[in-house]
């Protein structure tokens, strides 16, 4: 059966989605996930949760997901021994130094690939299974029909697929807006939502009115924002698929979120709701929060694949209003003073939320909320609840502005969604450990392995004969079975009785056992605590491998600003008889041909690379030419061409000394790579090679995005486009260029 996996932001969301019907969750501890604001777990939450999940069969998940540098790579592996020691169903991670320190470190966790990984091909993700991972979750950016494809291609690896909350406009993991205008890394867990501000429009004048066209009415919005995803129609494609794991967005969301949406798509794994009942859980959850929402990639995008066939459903973008709109509660039909008259589109009751747009003062658009404070009936009555369809007369605030006949209302939070608290007074699971008891003449000695450590502890006792048989194996398994508030408990007993009385004539008194059960638990609970605080210390690399030094990465940019070449155009005008010189960067007396991080038609894209590198050997081009790899999906390429030279680009983040060991691992061949290019300092004494710095000057795409700015941001037509376009948007003096390219967006600083 396909998992639901639900974001837990909180313990208290976590232990809702668990009762509401979720198969597992997904959390983040307080370092290290990219959602750093959220509540997030500590050791404790982690460990009570854990225990909850043992016991109702449930799992989860823990997301490991951001960028480290080198001098976090210590915290970062006491997070994985606090992970590892309480015990979870897999880590979820994008930075190749983390999946590097779990395969070599901490084996036991199973390494799951986090849609920062921007994996969206069958390459991606067979790579990712060579690199041991036993689980993926792929980009949202996919088709259902192409994810058919890669389950198909990929039978022997498990796969996660979105299917509900915020749709990001790039790439997760490929978008660098947040860092580079607000100095808030989205790949530390800081996004600043860039992607959710407004802007204004502007041709391109130096190109042609076709290729640059400006709506009426379309000179500001909110251009980058996109619809959230409701996977409804998908989830249950998704299953018959075999897809093995659900994904609900939305760890800054509160448990009224997870039990919304648990109820939901539990009841659409199911089939045992009705339609009506389905409807009902489907605004329940649009209720608590809700976007304009769209079917996405998967059934929204009205394509199976990257083509040119003209979309005819609604677009993806929501670029009239970025936030939470709920559902329409009400149509205004008459406003008279501090009422207004409406007809209601849903249920409706005292201390509901409503919203109502109206024009923005700083923004195009602004909103409205207030609480519904009176509902009068068709008599005058006060009443607390209206059905839909009825027509009544509700309070609106008394200043400020009021909506008008004609308009609608929102609903955006109910009296009733927030679910009663559960408790959290839970145990916290505990460690099992073996323990061999020892009983002499004169005290009794403990023995156990904790830790890779073995723990001999004796203790004084007077041992006498009983008055009456014993069950001395009950007595000590009774006893040390009790270790209260430790994070360890008895696992399998075994004892030697040296006081030459026999185990039924031993007498040991109770108290004597339970004073020398507290001390022994205290001492393994100062063990865990040395073990999980101790400092790491990382050994210098024994050598270093020779590699290229690369140009400063503004020096491989073309005129547009873009990071990498089109392979499709290069290939072309190869074959064409244009000569190498010119076609790709040149920079001391090497030839560079970074990679796209982004390549849905990957066949197609490996047969043009394939036929760029073999008039490269042709012309004696391919000793003085490096390709840069840009996606994880491109190693497995690069090492079936043993005659390439290729480096790891700035989209394979090579941040710390950690993610350079797995690099050489994953691919001995490499000629060099940039050091992650949102920070400049690393600890070259442990790299096995010396990375190169992109330079100061170097500004990647802030968004690279398979939404198309013409249609989903702009509205235009599909019909006879020309599939390309360029415009600007401004926002706070600062201008960015937005292109088009075959439908995928691409936006860099102008």
């Amino acid at each position: 059966m396909t998992e639901l996996a639900l974001p837990a932001g909180s313990l208290q969301a976590a232990l809702v989605a668990f009762k509401e019907g979720a198969d597992a969750v997904y959390l983040g501890m307080h370092r290290f996930s990219a959602r750093k604001e959220a509540t997030n777990f500590n050791f404790e939450d982690l460990a009570k949760l854990k225990q909850v999940a043992n016991e109702q069969q449930k799992k989860i998940y823990v997301t490991v997901n951001t960028i480290i540098t080198d001098e976090q790579l210590s915290d970062a592996v006491k997070l994985l021994r606090q992970i590892s020691f309480i015990g979870c169903d897999g880590v979820i991670v994008q930075d190749l130094g983390i999946a590097h320190l779990i395969k070599t470190q901490f084996p036991s966790l199973s390494l799951h690939g986090s849609t920062q990984l921007a994996v969206h091909t069958i390459e991606g993700v067979r790579q990712m299974q060579d690199m041991g991972f036993e689980r993926v979750v792929l980009s949202r950016e996919l088709t259902l029909e192409e994810i058919q494809v890669i389950r198909e291609a990929c039978p022997d690896i498990e796969l996660k697929v979105f299917i509900h909350g915020a749709l990001c406009y790039g790439f997760s993991g490929l978008c660098t807006a947040s860092q580079q205008l607000c100095g808030r890394s989205a790949n530390c867990g800081a996004c600043a939502q860039i992607c959710r501000s407004w802007f204004s429009l502007e041709g391109d004048k130096e190109v042609s009115e076709a290729l640059s066209p400006v709506p009426e009415g379309k000179t500001t919005g909110w251009y980058f924002s996109m619809s959230d995803l409701k996977g409804g129609e998908a989830a249950k494609a998704l299953d018959e698929m075999g897809i093995e794991s659900l994904k609900v967005e939305g760890r800054m969301k509160g448990p009224a979120y997870s039990e919304a949406a648990s109820k939901y798509y539990r009841s659409v794994l199911d089939g045992t709701a009705t339609e009506e009942e389905k409807q009902a859980l489907e605004e329940s959850l649009s209720v608590v929060f809700a976007r304009r929402q769209t079917g996405g990639w998967l059934t929204g995008y009205g394509r199976t694949s990257q083509s040119f066939v003209p979309r005819k459903k609604p677009t993806l973008g929501s670029t009239s209003y970025p936030g939470h709109r709920g559902i329409p509660a009400a149509q205004v039909l008459v406003v008279k003073g501090d009422y207004a008259v409406v007809t209601t589109k849903c249920n409706l009751a005292i201390r509901d939320g409503i919203m109502f747009f109206t024009k923005g003062i700083n923004q195009p658009i602004d909103t409205v909320k207030f609480s519904l404070s009176g509902i009068y009936d068709n008599k005058g009555n006060s009443i607390t609840y209206a059905y839909k369809g009825e027509t009544v007369e509700i309070e609106i605030p008394r200043s400020g502005p009021i909506p008008h006949a004609g308009e609608t209302l929102y609903l955006i939070s109910a009296h009733d969604q927030n679910p009663a608290l559960l408790n959290e007074s839970v145990q916290t699971v505990k460690y099992p450990l073996d323990l061999e008891v020892r009983i002499g003449k004169e005290g009794i000695s403990l023995q156990t392995s904790f830790m890779g450590e073995k723990i001999n502890q004796n203790y004084p006792a007077d041992i006498s004969v009983a008055k009456k048989s014993q069950d001395l194996t009950h007595h000590l398994e009774t006893i040390f079975s009790q270790s209260d508030t430790s994070y360890c408990t008895l696992g399998s007993l075994s004892y030697t009785n040296e006081t030459g009385l026999k185990d039924e004539e031993v007498f040991l008194p109770l108290s004597v056992l339970k004073s020398i059960r507290r001390d022994w638990y205290g001492i393994l609970d100062k063990k865990l605590a040395n073990w999980l605080e101790s400092e790491v210390v990382f050994p210098a690399s024994e050598r270093k491998a020779d590699m290229v030094t690369l140009p400063s990465r503004e020096k491989l940019c073309t005129k547009e600003g873009l990071p990498y070449l089109d392979i499709y155009q290069v290939a072309s005008m190869l074959e064409s008889g244009k000569k190498i010189e010119g076609l790709l960067f040149f920079e001391n007396d090497l030839f560079y041909l970074p990679l796209s991080p982004v390549m849905f038609e990957e066949e197609r894209y490996y047969k043009s690379l394939d036929t760029i590198v073999r008039m490269l050997k042709e012309g004696n081009y391919l000793e003085r030419t490096l390709i840069g790899l840009n996606n994880i999906a491109q190693i497995r390429w690069a090492k079936r061409n043993p005659d390439v030279h290729c480096f790891f680009d700035t989209y394979l983040y090579l941040a710390n000394s950690e993610a350079a060991k797995m690099a050489l691992q994953i691919y001995p061949s490499l000629a060099g790579g940039y050091l992650w290019m949102e920070n400049d300092s690393f600890a070259s004494e442990r790299w096995p090679f010396e990375p190169s710095r992109v330079g100061t000057l170097y500004a990647p795409p802030l968004f690279i995005s398979r939404s198309c700015f013409r249609h989903d941001s702009l509205m235009l037509k599909c019909d006879q486009c020309p599939h390309k376009g360029s415009w600007y948007v401004k926002q706070q003096n600062h201008r960015y260029h937005v292109m088009v390219n075959d439908c995928i967006t691409t936006v860099v600083k102008a």
